[in-house]
């Protein structure tokens, strides 16, 4: 087993923002722009989820403006596992600021008080007498006859502490924190010193998985990357020169190296992501590695420090372990 906590974002003091903007536009759609750079993490969608969420309308509803230095602003680095936190929260303000201006605007259109108001599938209605609506699209153009628009920006750029030079503390130093345990089951074969990880137990405490699959897809695939760097990844140096540079001397963890995952989301919603949302994304690799070394000491009796674990080194320790006995 092992257990981890990770700091997100970059912290310690760094300025740290993202930017994102939504529009109502014609054709019944609303465009979200942002410069989020999708990687395979899923973080598109997330944010087209959070969009939608907060002006109730579907998915459909909104057109993705992704990454463009002329059409969109910075939303700061894939990395630091940041990215559903910052551009998330950013996109959630930017939503909650058009909704602002929706209930506004209606306001000034029914002659009522925006209390009195409710949104539903991209319309607005009063309370009262829901059958009659403007949808926002028809509130576009009426606000656009005012000289004014539906469309809003926001950035997300919390603060963080930098660390005492000589403890190490702060009173916050990441926005942050995602916790993992894993418990790792593998079996040693010890005439060829081969590992194979048989399951894989996790519980993540992400605080609101805003899009579940992608969340339980992104620690098998940690998870697997983790396996990596336990038995496998091993990058040989000599004078300066690699001698593995690609696949072939480089080995990686395959589909057939891929365990049986039983994972548990542990959703407290406790942090200040958007609806409570943490990062998963590095936290799904660190406590991989770990458990499967204190795996391997639990069934050979030895512990090895160093990684990857391999076969040779594997066969190795025991030998030494049998030469001890032999000894006594």
């Amino acid at each position: 087993m092992a257990t981890i906590m990770f700091g997100f974002g970059y912290g310690e003091g760094f300025p740290d923002y993202s930017i994102a903007s939504v529009e109502i536009k014609n054709k019944r759609k609303i465009l979200l722009r942002s410069a989020a750079a999708d990687v395979g993490q899923g973080v598109l969608t997330v944010i087209i989820q959070i969009a939608a969420e907060v002006l109730k309308v579907s998915l459909e509803a909104i057109e993705l403006i992704p990454a463009n230095t002329h059409l969109t602003k910075s939303s700061g680095s894939s990395s630091a596992t940041r990215q559903t936190f910052f551009t998330g929260n950013a996109v959630k303000k930017a939503a909650e600021e058009l909704l602002a201006k929706i209930y506004h605007y209606a306001s000034l259109e029914f002659r009522c008080s925006y209390p009195e108001l409710k949104v539903e599938n991209g319309s607005i209605f009063r309370i009262i007498s829901p059958k009659r609506k403007i949808s926002y699209w028809e509130l576009e153009k009426r606000v656009n006859k005012r000289g004014d628009s539906l469309k809003a920006e926001a950035s997300f750029f919390p603060q963080t502490d930098v660390p005492d030079p000589k403890t190490g503390q702060g009173k916050q130093i990441y926005v942050s924190y995602t916790f993992v345990t894993q418990v790792v089951e593998v079996e040693v074969d010890t005439d060829t010193g081969i590992v194979e990880v048989l399951n894989v137990y996790t519980a993540a405490d992400i605080g609101k998985a805003i899009h579940p699959q992608n969340v339980m897809g992104q620690i098998e695939g940690g998870t697997l990357q983790g396996i990596g760097m336990a038995l496998m990844e091993e990058q040989v140096i000599k004078e300066g020169i690699t001698l593995n540079p690609d696949l072939t001397g480089y080995v990686i963890p395959t589909a057939m190296d891929t365990p049986h995952f039983i994972t548990r989301l542990i959703e407290n919603e406790d942090s200040e992501g958007p609806f409570g949302a943490k990062g998963i994304g590095e936290p799904a690799t660190i406590a991989t590695t770990p458990a499967i070394a204190n795996a391997i000491y639990d069934a050979i009796k030895v512990r090895i420090y160093s990684v990857p674990i391999t076969p040779e080194k594997i066969l190795k320790v025991l030998k030494e372990e049998r030469m001890k006995t032999e000894k006594v």
